[in-house]
C-alpha cells in the first residue's frame, strides 16, 4: 500500500490535510492539490482513469490557475489534457473569506459539514443521474451496466463528464464542469475521490470530524480500505472554527 499525506499550514482559525492511499490497486493514479495561505484555500482531488497522465497535469497546473474561478481553471486545464491519454474527474475548491466556490467533474465529490447536517456541494456525473444518461445516450452511448459505451470501440467509462478522454467526446462525456459557489463560516469540508465515497455516504461523516483536520482524513481513508474499497482513496479535510 503507497500512503502520502499533505498538510497545509493552518491559519489560527482553519485547518487542512490531505491524505492519498494506493490501496490494492496496482498504480497511484490520484492527484491533489492543497494551498493555505493569508487569504484563501485551494483544495483539489484529481482521480485519473486509465492512466495517471491527466490527474498529474491537473495538479501541476492548477496552482498557476488559483486566480480563476474553480470551473474556469477546469475548463483551461481540459484543454490541455484532451492532447494526454486517459483522463480525469475532479473536484475543486476555494476559500477565501467566507466566500466559496466550487466545480466538479464526473464522481469527485465535495461535503459541507456544519452543526452534524451534511449537505453535498457537487453533483454526480455518472449514468445514475437520468439527465446525465439521457445526454450520453442521444450523443450515440450504449449503456452496458454502470458504464456508458462507444459501440464503435467497445469501450467505456463510469463517469460522463471528465477532464480528458479525447476519444469519448463523440459519445458525450465532456469537460463541461457543474459550478456551486456560498459561505463556509464554521464547520467542516471533505473533497474525496469516489474511492471514499463508492463504500461512505457522506451522512456517516459527521462522527469522523470530531478532531483534527490530520485525524479526520487519515481516519476515513483507513475506514474506506477497512470497509473493502478496492480503488485509490485521496481525502481532503479542513475545519473552520
Amino acid at each position: 500500500m503507497t500512503r502520502s499525506a499533505t498538510h497545509a499550514p493552518a491559519r489560527p482559525e482553519l485547518e487542512a490535510w490531505a491524505v492519498s492511499l494506493q490501496g490494492l490497486r496496482p498504480d497511484m493514479e490520484d492527484s491533489h492539490v492543497l494551498e493555505v495561505g493569508e487569504d484563501r484555500l485551494l483544495g483539489a482531488v484529481f482521480d485519473g482513469h486509465r492512466g495517471a497522465w491527466v490527474a498529474s497535469l491537473a495538479a501541476r497546473s492548477l496552482p498557476a490557475l488559483g486566480d480563476l474561478k474553480p470551473g474556469e481553471a477546469l475548463r483551461r486545464i481540459d484543454e490541455q489534457a484532451r492532447l494526454l491519454p486517459g483522463g480525469a474527474c475532479a473536484v475543486v475548491f476555494r476559500l477565501r473569506g467566507e466566500r466559496l466556490e466550487v466545480a466538479n467533474l464526473g464522481d469527485a465529490v465535495l461535503v459541507r459539514v456544519s452543526g452534524g447536517k451534511a449537505e453535498v456541494l457537487t453533483q454526480l456525473h455518472r449514468i445514475q443521474s437520468p439527465r446525465e444518461r439521457d445526454r450520453v445516450v442521444a450523443a450515440g452511448a450504449e449503456i452496458h451496466g454502470p458504464y456508458a459505451v462507444d459501440p464503435m470501440t467497445g469501450d467505456g467509462l463510469m463517469p460522463t463528464r471528465s477532464l480528458g478522454d479525447p476519444e469519448f467526446r463523440r459519445i458525450g462525456i465532456i469537460g463541461e464542469p457543474y459550478e456551486w459557489q456560498g459561505r463556509f463560516r464554521r464547520g467542516w469540508l471533505v473533497a474525496a475521490c469516489d474511492g471514499l465515497w463508492d463504500v461512505f455516504d457522506p451522512g456517516e461523516l459527521p462522527p469522523f470530524l470530531q478532531t483534527s483536520a490530520r485525524e479526520a482524513a487519515e481516519a476515513l481513508a483507513r475506514e474506506a480500505l477497512e470497509r473493502g474499497a478496492y480503488d485509490n482513496v485521496t481525502v481532503i479535510a479542513v475545519r473552520r472554527g
